[in-house]
């Protein structure tokens, strides 16, 4: 099971995602959100529109599987990428996350981190970034 960190939680519910799904025969697809929610550690929720709703429906009719990056891209300093299965309820998007990436450039790119303790996840975090969360 990925667990997400408390900053990665805190940049998802402040600044959003950009979120993809892709077709069985992977034809992409990115939708952008203004906001999460954590449900749990393991767990986001994204309320989409109704145009949103039909386009990402249709994808993951056919491939459950979706990536997520923290929006507010340029104001990001250490990106992640979340990778997990999505499923629609009501209006919302939930993805139950199962693997965690760095994206931050050099040599961290790509490290995956939800093989990681936990533990060593928090320290790797705070050894590398200095924020305080997403602006306000």
């Amino acid at each position: 099971m990925a667990r997400l960190t408390p900053r990665m939680k805190n940049w998802l519910t402040g600044l959003g995602a950009h979120i993809a799904t892709a077709t069985s025969s992977g034809v992409p697809a990115v939708v952008v959100v203004e906001s999460a929610t954590a449900d749990s550690d393991d767990t986001l929720r994204f309320t989409l529109s109704a145009q949103q709703l039909s386009y990402v429906r249709a994808n993951l009719a056919e491939n459950p599987r979706v990536a997520i990056g923290p929006g507010g891209i340029g104001s990001v300093r250490a990106a992640y990428q979340f990778k997990g299965n999505g499923l629609i309820e009501g209006s919302d998007l939930v993805v139950t996350v199962d693997e965690i990436y760095s994206t931050k450039p050099g040599p961290e790119a790509g490290l995956r981190l939800d093989v990681l303790p936990f533990d060593d996840v928090l320290t790797f975090e705070s050894s590398r970034w200095r924020d305080d969360g997403p602006p306000r």
